[in-house]
């Protein structure tokens, strides 16, 4: 029987598309044509992030590593998000799924990837160096809370789905989207189907004299909402949400929020619960890199305290995190560290959803971390892969 290790062209596109469904289709149909509109297309640079074992020329296992630009104020990280992973029924238990992931993983640190994401089991992928960690905010507001906070006076605005046609709200929502200081970049040709991925549905919300003043992207039954961009003027992502709980049939929404999001300050007060979780399984190859852009992002968000904290971590050396007045450094240092942690160990402890003190012991010398973290690892679910 003959093996090998190969990367995906279109011309493999159904036979790939076939395989992928027929796997994930076991407690469920799946067609990620649909479910993934911008990541499988018949297209040889897209299905080349797609890496195959194949037996005798047949499919048997299969892992998506896709390229993913990642824009933290001036800083632009590189980012590779696996997903697909998907073994034959009838192979599982031949190591192949951990050929390609071991493949996929070495390709990121040659190809100088800062850091890399995935959904799935927890120990699953923790043989391959990733760990669950990062830190999102999920909000619920309800018809209730809203009857308390505003009474009788209903919101003005409305809410028209996006047409996949309509290229002037597209542009809107791609200048919205990109005007965030912290977003992954998205290619305006694949944009739309961005937003439409996991099979929910872009929104645009629509001022009492027709401007287009924000858009949303929720689930199939609109009780959740997973990206929620707004104009600057007047600030509107309160009154926008509002509106949008208002007008459901469902009695409360979720909305799941980045830690910098303006909402969060304003959601906190009137709804209804909230709660703080993981963001997915994430591996960090350049420690300085990632660490300088995150705390500089942490720092954007609110004071920080003045300090100075070296923490080894096995493997990767010694870094030393500095905030003075404001401005922040991560770089390699020499010095004795005030913190030892392995690398799993590190990233819960500077990236959460605990506090590093609930990670691990902190010595007096290491307390500025229980301030300036978690730091905020996430991204919009339409990002994911």
């Amino acid at each position: 029987m003959a093996t090998e290790l190969v990367q995906l062209k279109a011309a493999d596109f159904e036979d790939a598309m076939d395989f992928m469904n027929l796997v994930f289709s076991a407690h469920g149909p799946i067609d990620f044509t649909q479910l993934l509109p911008a990541l499988y297309q018949p297209d040889d640079e897209m299905m080349g992030w797609n890496w195959a074992v194949r037996e005798d020329g047949r499919l048997r296992a299969v892992v998506g590593s896709f390229p993913i630009a990642w824009q933290l104020g001036e800083t632009q990280l590189k980012v590779a998000g696996i997903g697909g992973v998907s073994s034959h029924p009838r192979r599982r238990g031949a190591g192949y799924m951990r050929q390609l992931m071991e493949h996929c993983v070495q390709r990121m640190r040659d190809e100088g990837k800062h850091l890399s994401w995935l959904g799935g089991q927890r120990q699953r992928y923790a043989y391959f160096g990733y760990e669950k960690c990062g830190t999102g905010y999920s909000f619920t507001l309800s018809k209730a809370n809203l009857r308390h906070v505003y009474g009788d006076t209903a919101s003005r605005l409305s809410f028209q789905p996006l047409d996949p046609n309509d290229a002037t709200h597209r542009a809107g929502c791609i200048e919205l989207h990109d005007a965030q200081p912290i977003h992954c970049l998205r290619p305006a040709e694949r944009f739309d189907a961005l937003l439409r991925s996991w099979k929910h549905q872009p929104h645009i919300a629509l001022a009492p004299d027709g401007r287009m003043i924000g858009y949303l992207v929720t689930n199939g039954s609109g009780d959740s909402v997973c990206e929620l961009c707004a104009v600057s003027e007047g600030h509107p992502e309160l009154e926008i949400a509002r509106a949008w709980v208002a007008q459901q049939s469902s009695s409360s929404t979720r909305f799941d929020l980045s830690p910098w999001h303006p909402l969060v300050h304003k959601l906190g007060p009137i709804g209804e619960s909230f709660s703080t979780s993981s963001t997915g399984n994430w591996q960090v190859f350049d420690w300085t890199a990632t660490l300088s852009a995150l705390l500089a992002v942490r720092a954007s968000t609110g004071p920080l305290i003045d300090g100075r904290v070296t923490v080894e971590i096995t493997g990767c050396g010694t870094l030393a995190l500095e905030v003075q007045s404001g401005e922040t450094t991560c770089a390699r240092t020499e010095e004795k560290p005030v913190l030892r942690v392995d690398a799993p160990t590190a990233h819960r402890l500077l990236f959460g959803p605990l506090a590093p003190s609930a990670v691990v012991e902190l010595p007096p010398a290491a307390a500025a971390l229980e301030q300036w973290c978690p730091l905020p690892l996430y991204w919009s679910r339409q990002d994911g892969v």
